[in-house]
């Protein structure tokens, strides 16, 4: 397990007690024990020869699937591929107040846009082509050119868009990370930053602009957005449009 408020050797990685591990708890689910959250990693880590002796402790499920299968799957692959920590990656997918950020799911609100022919005609006001049942995760390397390349600011205030960015309070990024898991929101509009949420059903990712240096992150896990979203396109069994090369 992942523990959200304390540290267990060098890392947060803590072992499940085998009596609570019997109760159905499934990787990607919340558990709990007094006030501290924990993250179900799975039977294994990354680097599994720096966590030989962990420390076992008796959390009870509190949440299913907090993360899903993909998006446990890319946290694994962002530890292993980058050579770092898991108290280093978690900060890219999720707050560290969980209980916040629990709290804030019951502030979502709308509908689900899972219906085929749901999603409105206004899509093909954007310069790029948009999943048309699923969801689509549109990536620019800045905000300067995120604000001249997609439509006016009328059509980016239909339900079924969400722009997300880096200086977004922490409870409206919360609010986004639901919509996004609950498939509230079908077109995903963000800076490199902002990519790692927890997709309902991603199926199509759209790479604007891949060759600025924007997208080579610069501090510790050092990641390139282009391999990242490379890899998110194996997970989730997406199509990857690169626009601008």
């Amino acid at each position: 397990m992942y523990s959200f408020d304390r540290f267990y050797g060098f890392d947060k990685v803590c072992f499940l007690a085998e009596e609570t591990r019997k109760k159905k708890v499934k990787p990607g689910d919340l558990l709990i024990l007094g006030n501290q959250y924990f993250l179900a990693l799975g039977e294994t880590i990354s680097f599994p020869e720096q966590y030989q002796h962990l420390t076992t402790v008796q959390a009870e499920l509190i949440y299913k699937e907090f993360l899903t299968q993909p998006t446990l799957n890319l946290f694994h692959r962002m530890v292993e591929t980058y050579y770092t920590t898991y108290k280093s990656v978690v900060r890219l997918f999720v707050t560290n107040d969980i209980e916040k950020l629990l709290e804030r799911e019951t502030q979502v609100q709308g509908k689900r846009w899972k219906v085929k022919g749901e999603i409105p005609c206004f899509l093909s006001l954007f310069p790029f082509s948009c999943s048309q049942e699923w969801q689509t995760l549109i990536v620019f390397p800045d905000l300067w050119t995120m604000f001249n390349q997609r439509p006016n600011d009328e059509t980016m205030k239909w339900p079924n868009i969400v722009t997300l960015l880096a200086s977004d309070t922490e409870k409206q990024k919360d609010v986004h990370r639901w919509e996004i898991k609950k498939w509230m929101k079908s077109v995903i509009v963000c800076t490199y930053a902002e990519i790692f949420q927890d997709f309902h059903d991603l199926k199509k990712i759209i790479f604007v602009d891949p060759h600025k240096w924007y997208y080579a992150n610069q501090q510790d896990p050092r990641y390139k957005v282009g391999d990242v979203l490379e890899e998110m396109k194996k997970l989730y069994w997406a199509e990857l449009e690169i626009v601008g090369i």
